[in-house]
């Protein structure tokens, strides 16, 4: 499969609209654009943690990204939809293993050099022969990276991967640039400067985007410390940062502020120990899925800091053929769970009101009772009536149902995160609403939490991963895969994510993981982004880009 993606280059007008700024005649009578926007005088501060390394390539600290984000531009920019955006790029195409990308022309880096492939190249290879560099591991597979001319490069991939552009965010800087002692030489919109005895951001005058909105000066807020920002920001030193809201230990970000939430990639989920046999029937997942109010779940124990998920990507798909409900179905959990328990479909089609389930029991006397499970859509319980035996028994105690199964499970979940713990007790709560089953939450410091993790002393744990923005399953469901503390193998879901990755339908990697649910995703979690209230309106980051946007920002203060 090989396709083509090319961008256009906006028209003058379009900028302009997008930038604010006016229109004049010029002196040979055409037309072109004036930056008239009115610049702001606002302070507005940016945490700097200096004992950082000043290439962005190889930064690890979380306090420097949004510095990093201000200065630097990427081949693509992940949107809101988790799309790769073409920035630096022009346009690229490939067959999911061999990419070659086309740099876009007339873009400079602050010092005024014009940006070439060696400069791409030689940012990406830091970033792939460095595993200390926070982008390593979206390079592993890459078997090479050449330029092929001025503004083409080509990255040979060692398996396919059709959404490789969107892990291409990487930082881009001048090539040699990071071993002055000084900022990298960068393209983005703002470029550093020193103001006396403070380093500061200014407008970037040659931004290939066109102008910026009202901020044009930005103040940069030395820190010592890696955890000071949220101090500086507190005494409004700091303007803008980010602060993840689901956390052991939240941001007190009450009064004068402003929250904006991103999407995100963070997938909270429950993971299952396949060395229990119950818990390794597919079918006694599906029910435990089917049980979930993701919803619910989101807006109360999660802070509507969430968006519901079945399936491990963001957005979820909207394709037709998929069932994806985001509440509870407990009548249908439990028809589930009971065939999955007594191994096949006990539902009569009978519609009387009943879910159709026939439960056999031992009475302690080694006689066998028979029970018919109920659910009274009105108080949302079930209960149990006796019930005559099937037609097919023989009376001595042999019969076509095998004897009820309590389904035993034990939820290993974090419990220095008040989030999560409190997901967890309500997670339990839906599946101890299910006949026959017992829950009980197990809540343990994160040490601990990670050690019995790692040792598999767990039923079902609930789990935290980041993924990466090509969404690559393969370390939770690969057998083998580092996030698989479970032992799930399966050739079928290996096979359907090899082929989605290598540009085949995806819908048949999201019905083999609809029916064999290896994990329950329960939700994706949103970024936050806290910024001093009324500094500038029009703010719309992205999942990774604190500044995307920022032509159209506009000074409330």
């Amino acid at each position: 499969m090989k396709w083509k993606k090319r961008v256009l280059a906006a028209s003058l007008a379009a900028l302009c609209l997008l930038s604010a700024c006016g229109v004049i005649g010029s002196q040979d009578g055409e037309e072109g654009p004036v930056d008239n926007v009115q610049v702001s005088d606002a302070y507005f501060g940016l945490a700097w943690y200096q004992n950082g390394t000043l290439n962005p390539v190889l930064d690890s600290t979380s306090i420097n990204r949004v510095l990093c984000e201000a200065l630097y531009e990427g081949l693509f920019e992940v949107t809101n939809n988790f799309t790769a955006e073409n920035v630096l790029c022009e346009s690229y195409e490939g067959d999911g293993t061999t990419f070659t990308f086309t740099l876009r022309e007339g873009v400079t880096f602050w010092s005024g050099a014009s940006l070439t492939a060696a400069d791409v190249v030689a940012s990406l290879q830091t970033a792939q022969f460095n595993e200390s560099s926070p982008y390593h591991n979206r390079l592993v597979e890459v078997s090479s990276i050449e330029a092929l001319s001025d503004r083409e490069v080509r990255i040979v991939l060692t398996s396919p991967n059709v959404n490789f552009p969107r892990l291409l965010d990487i930082p881009i800087y001048r090539e040699g640039s990071a071993d002055s002692g000084e900022f990298a030489d960068g393209t983005g919109p703002f470029r550093p400067a020193e103001d006396g005895t403070q380093w500061v951001l200014t407008a970037n005058e040659n931004w290939h985007d066109g102008f910026l909105g009202s901020i044009r000066r930005i103040t940069l807020v030395e820190m010592t410390r890696a955890d000071a920002a949220m101090s500086s920001f507190q005494t409004g030193d700091v303007s803008l940062m980010r602060a993840a809201r689901i956390d052991p230990n939240p941001p007190n970000v009450g009064g004068s502020v402003d929250t904006v939430q991103t999407t995100g990639a963070s997938l909270h989920y429950l993971g299952f120990n396949y060395s229990n046999p119950d818990l390794a029937n597919a079918g006694v997942r599906r029910a435990l899925s089917a049980a979930l109010d993701r919803q619910g779940l989101c807006s109360t124990q999660l802070q509507t800091f969430a968006d519901p998920a079945i399936l491990p990507v963001n957005p979820q798909p909207t394709d037709s053929s998929l069932s994806l409900n985001m509440s509870a179905d407990p009548t249908g959990a439990a028809q589930l769970l009971l065939e999955a328990l007594q191994g096949g479909s006990t539902d009569d089609g009978s519609g009387d009101g009943t879910d159709g389930s026939s439960e056999t029991q031992a009475d302690g006397t080694g006689d066998v009772t028979y029970e018919e499970t109920y659910y009274d859509e009105e108080t949302g319980e079930y209960y149990t009536v006796e019930a005559d035996p099937p037609a097919d028994d023989t009376g001595d105690g042999e019969t076509g149902s095998t004897a009820q199964t309590t389904l035993s499970i034990r939820l290993l979940v974090n419990s220095d995160n008040a989030f999560k713990s409190a997901a967890a007790d309500q997670i339990a709560a839906s599946w101890n609403a299910l006949p026959g089953v017992r829950v009980t939450v197990d809540k343990q410091p994160y040490d601990t939490y990670l050690s019995m993790l790692q040792s598999g002393d767990f039923d079902v744990y609930y789990g935290e991963t980041q993924l990466t923005a090509d969404f690559d399953l393969r370390p939770l469901l690969s057998s083998g895969g580092s996030l698989n503390y479970g032992g799930y193998a399966s050739e079928s879901m290996s096979a359907a994510i090899a082929a989605a990755r290598s540009g085949d339908s995806v819908t048949e990697l999201y019905q083999t993981f609809l029916a064999e649910m290896p994990i329950v995703p329960v939700a994706f979690e949103r970024g936050q982004m806290i910024i001093r209230k009324g500094l500038i309106d029009n703010y719309a980051p992205t999942p990774y880009n604190a500044f995307a946007g920022l032509e159209t920002w506009t000074s409330l203060a």
